[in-house]
């Protein structure tokens, strides 16, 4: 169940659309339940079907995540059978997504690097096959310039609420979010116009970025 109002449909859509999402296990359910009572701001759960389907059609085995939380998104695409390298800052974060990694039998699979997302993203070596970006906001375009030498030719790039809860597309946006806002046009600019790359944005959960590098 997801925990927050759909950023974007109707409700009766949002609604039809969660309706079809298979019933989660009991770890997940746990991981949203948590999410939901500390506030968390894990992917929602069509998002985390959207990862999951993603890496089962590339058949990604290198992932890069920037921004682990408590894991629930790693856990998703460990599952499809990749091997994920995942950044988290917070170290109580850390512990906690290593501690359901471990639960999911899923430990030899997931690793956790605790460390600002650019700082360790600058210290990874490629290429990977799959990056999944849920984290800073104002950080988006930064990440994308370290993320692209990173990630093999074809390789896919997913960045999640790169809507914003429809803020991007606001003529009037508030002065406390106007720099995220900025950050998420410029970075959207740049996935659906690169050279480098193939995207689209796709109006699921709060935006979702999809682009293939060329």
């Amino acid at each position: 169940m997801k925990h927050t109002s759909d950023a974007l449909l109707h409700s009766t859509q949002a609604a039809y659309l969660e309706s079809l999402e298979a019933p989660r296990d009991a770890l997940l359910a746990e991981m949203e339940a948590l999410a939901a009572r500390d506030r968390q701001p894990i992917s929602d759960p069509e998002v985390a079907s959207f990862l999951a389907v993603t890496v089962r059609a590339t058949g990604a085995k290198r992932v890069v995540e920037v921004g682990t939380n408590i894991g629930y998104g790693a856990i998703v695409m460990a599952r499809e059978g990749a091997r994920v390298t995942t950044i988290e800052k917070s170290r109580e974060l850390c512990d906690t997504a290593r501690a359901f990694a471990k639960r999911a039998g899923l430990e030899a699979s997931i690793d956790v690097r605790e460390g600002a997302a650019l700082d360790v993203l600058a210290t990874l070596e490629g290429p990977f096959d799959l990056a999944y970006v849920d984290c800073v906001k104002e950080e988006y375009p930064r990440y994308l310039e370290l993320l692209l030498p990173r990630l093999r030719g074809g390789g896919v790039l997913v960045a999640d609420n790169v809507l914003w809860r429809g803020l991007v597309a606001a003529r009037d946006v508030p002065e406390s979010e106007r720099a995220r806002v900025a950050a998420l046009r410029e970075f959207n600019r740049r996935v659906t116009t690169s050279a480098e790359l193939r995207g689209v944005v796709l109006p699921l959960g709060d935006g979702v970025a999809y682009a293939v590098k060329r």
